[in-house]
């Protein structure tokens, strides 16, 4: 038979029920709630930010490779001017030199 002593030292071991609704509580305040989880992205909010992410990105590059093709462009012609303009410095320097005209310093 079951004494009062008993009881007393199987309540010290054992959970009550006022020991388990405490810690319902205490487990419920760890896990969020469906509404706390909105405020995260979804799977689909994510792909739609790659998404438009990977396109501004193709844009970009786009831009920066017609920027570079315009220079690479410019400096074929200045190059391609180079020559001429040593030649007609060269021309100037002889001209100069014969007529004995001075140089103009820059």
């Amino acid at each position: 038979m079951i004494t009062d002593t008993d009881i007393k030292k199987l309540e010290k071991k054992f959970a009550t029920k006022d020991d388990l609704k405490a810690m319902e509580a205490r487990q419920d305040a760890k896990f969020a709630t469906k509404d706390d989880l909105k405020a995260f992205a979804t799977e689909e909010s994510l792909k739609k930010t790659q998404k438009s992410m990977e396109d501004a990105i193709i844009n970009f590059k786009d831009e920066i490779l017609h920027e570079i093709k315009g220079l690479r462009e410019e400096i074929s012609i200045v190059m391609g001017y180079k020559d001429q303009i040593e030649d007609i410095d060269y021309r100037v320097e002889r001209l100069e030199k014969h007529t004995k005209i001075p140089p103009l310093t820059a």
